[in-house]
């Protein structure tokens, strides 16, 4: 069993390095989400206040998404279920305590407000 820290530092650090290897493990809705790190082989325990939705204008304009109703998290939870591969980490700020996702298949945006962020070593 490896180590875990209660600390952003290494997420961010992973974030600064190579933003790319960072992608979505698994979806623990509502409380947290699960990012793991492919270059250094760390995961990232993402414990979750809330989520919002954000969609692009050119696609709120083309279809229904911006008139849709669902919470911020149904959203994910249907990006997560299609299309897992396509969802990556845009935006880590440990000192606000917040990230962001976004899903390339669909171009939602995901902004999140973090209680708290665990890195578990493998």
């Amino acid at each position: 069993m490896g180590q875990v820290y209660k600390s952003g530092a290494f997420i961010q650090q992973c974030f600064a390095v190579h933003p790319l290897c960072l992608n979505l493990k698994s979806l623990h809705l509502p409380g947290s989400l699960i990012i793991r790190c492919t270059s250094c082989n760390m995961l990232h325990r993402l414990t979750l206040r809330e989520v919002v939705l954000r969609v692009s204008p050119v696609h709120a304009i083309e279809g229904a998404a911006a008139r849709d109703d669902r919470p911020a998290s149904t959203h994910l939870e249907g990006c997560a279920a299609s299309h897992p591969a396509a969802i990556g980490v845009r935006a880590m700020d440990v000192v606000r305590e917040t990230a962001g996702l976004r899903c390339g298949e669909c171009r939602k945006m995901y902004d999140l407000e973090l209680v708290s962020i665990e890195t578990h070593q493998r």
